[in-house]
């Protein structure tokens, strides 16, 4: 009898870079091939559990790029979901922005590994044709179209500890589910930023997780005192304060990474935040870096789920193409776009989910003559339509100004790449309005007064606790204050001014920011 053999995992770099260089393409394709296999196996099995639940529907994962795309290619494109998490969260927030009328905002992701940020900027979700993954020296560079997020390893989780220099360090190093921080008394004998939150009052021993997981206050000061307070001759509060401060530090850092570095001011832009742990540091956050509002959705350790809810299906494809803008053939780039779009479009029909509308946006990689990296510019139909040479150089200088402090309008400017986005726009859902109230809280969303250690207090302060399921549109409250949640916990500080808008979001104005 004949041996049956085992399933091959292929991958082809063509069919995930479309593109020149090619130590990134190979980069590409092995990444993919390495997590091929487990993710294809993954994916088939949900396959077989909707199958067995009777869902007839489409079954549709989000991309790196916020989109969604058909299983069947998730199965064997496994590398385009790489952060899919991550950008729905920053989809969620433009959704957010859209609903509320704002043009710029920060999307702020905190979970219990890392913290995660990525900009709206003009309505739109900012987005890059590659990344590194692992960090810079040990790199593996990714080659694919995705929203534009930088991660820094600080999360609920993660470790602080003294280094060998004497100076306290907080992550990257995290103590994960299991056994988790010291609170959690599983086992976790480091202290964590968990453990600094509950110290300090941030975080209540009887009402984690809606009060279904009793978190211990002894193991969590035991931890900090051993760890980091007696190594630096610290208080547990002191030590507690300075993991704190650290942790913002760090994370202001994801925050300017995908504003500053891409020239924008971040203090001028709203910070959305989310994630289980965001809401508690988001405050923290504002003020290290300036900004002066900050909103946290409903939901916030769930906004994630809640991004996928706007996806829309999208398919990018990308040309190389070199040609210097003065002698492009414009009847070649549109022939190059229209065959793009075909594509696209045929991708789309063969989805089985027919979205209401297609929308088509095409880009080019462009450098200045002599160059060896570009960047991407969007390319409204108008221009190249009308072959407006000045009017897409006008547009690379703008970009190449706002990216990188210069630009060079005297100098001649090349295309490398054609790129079209094609996008099948669904219907989405309504976003839920709450019950409208007065300017004070209901007497029923008070949860009662518990001391809270703020940074340069010399003792805690009495901070009012509320219930957030139990506050409605209009009410209006000053810092310091907790808000609880089932999954999260919002951190609104002395100086700070809450309140509740139509949609149940907690906005907040920040007191003292820096300017």
């Amino acid at each position: 009898m004949a041996q049956r053999l085992p399933h091959v995992f292929v991958s082809a770099s063509h069919e995930l870079s479309q593109e020149y260089r090619e130590f990134e393409r190979t980069s590409t394709t092995v990444a993919n091939a390495y997590i091929g296999p487990r993710v294809r196996d993954y994916v088939a099995g949900i396959e077989r559990h909707l199958k067995a639940a009777s869902f007839n529907g489409p079954f549709l994962l989000v991309q790196s790029t916020g989109g969604l795309y058909q299983a069947e290619q998730a199965k064997s494109q496994c590398i385009r979901m790489l952060e899919s998490g991550p950008a729905a969260g920053v989809v969620g927030a433009r959704a957010l922005c859209r609903a509320l009328g704002l043009a710029d905002a920060i999307a702020f992701d905190m979970g219990g590994t890392s913290a995660k940020a990525g900009v709206i900027h003009k309505g739109e979700v900012l987005t890059t044709g590659a990344a590194l993954v692992g960090g810079y020296a040990q790199a593996l560079p990714v080659q694919i179209p995705m929203i534009d997020i930088f991660e820094v390893g600080t999360g609920g989780g993660s470790i602080a500890a003294i280094d060998g220099n004497g100076a306290l360090r907080v992550g990257p190093q995290s103590a994960g589910a299991e056994p988790g921080p010291a609170c959690y008394g599983r086992g976790g004998e480091k202290p964590t930023v968990t453990d600094a939150n509950l110290v300090l009052g941030r975080l209540g021993e009887d009402r984690f997780l809606g009060g279904e997981m009793q978190l211990s206050r002894a193991a969590a000061e035991r931890a900090i005192a051993a760890h980091v307070g007696k190594p630096a001759g610290l208080s547990v509060v002191e030590a507690a304060d300075g993991i704190l401060r650290i942790a913002a530090t760090a994370m202001s850092y994801a925050v300017k990474a995908v504003s500053t570095e891409r020239g924008l001011d971040a203090a001028a832009f709203t910070l959305i935040a989310y994630g289980g742990a965001g809401p508690l540091h988001a405050s923290a956050i504002a003020r290290e870096i300036g900004m002066g509002k900050l909103i946290v959705p409903r939901a916030p350790g769930h906004f994630c789920a809640f991004g996928m809810l706007f996806s829309d299906l999208r398919y990018d494809f990308v040309r190389t193409w070199f040609a210097r803008l003065d002698a492009a053939d414009f009847g070649e780039i549109k022939k190059i776009f229209a065959e793009l779009e075909a594509e696209g479009r045929a991708a789309l029909a063969s989805s089985g989910a027919a979205p209401k509308k297609v929308v088509v946006s095409c880009a080019a990689d462009m450098r200045y003559v002599g160059q060896e990296h570009a960047v991407a510019i969007d390319l409204p139909a108008a221009l190249f339509a009308k072959e407006d040479r000045a009017g897409i150089k006008r547009r690379f200088d703008d970009v190449h100004q706002l990216r990188y402090g210069t630009s060079a309008p005297s100098e001649a400017s090349e295309i490398v790449s054609l790129r079209a986005a094609i996008s099948g726009v669904r219907t989405q859902p309504p976003l839920e309005k709450i019950a409208r109230g007065a300017r004070e809280p209901l007497a029923s969303a008070f949860a009662g007064n518990r001391p809270v250690y703020f940074s340069g207090a010399k003792k805690p302060v009495a901070t009012p606790t509320y219930a957030r399921e139990r506050l409605l549109a209009g009410n209006s409250i000053p810092g310091p204050a907790l808000i609880e949640e089932h999954a999260s916990t919002t951190v609104v500080l002395p100086g700070d001014k809450l309140k509740v808008d139509a949609y149940g979001n907690l906005v907040i104005a920040i007191g003292r920011a820096r300017s």
